[in-house]
């Protein structure tokens, strides 16, 4: 009777280990891209995003002292 019962359990319970890592783990990796792709077309398109790469690099340029 338990290897009936433990059979019946296994097929309504279908959770292997293994795929249970794979699974979470392509959610935390597509979660990833989508907030990666989210930065990159905020930074394209945003108006209170543009130029500041520039504005960084020549202060950045300009901070070095001079050795006269």
């Amino acid at each position: 009777m338990s290897l009936t019962a433990s059979g019946i359990a296994a097929g309504i319970v279908l959770f292997n280990l293994t795929s249970g890592i794979g699974t979470v783990a392509s959610a935390v990796l597509g979660l990833f891209v989508l907030v990666m792709l989210y930065f990159t077309l905020a930074s394209a398109f945003s108006s209170d995003w543009s130029g500041r790469e520039d504005a960084t690099a020549t202060n950045a340029a300009g901070a070095e002292p001079s050795d006269d």
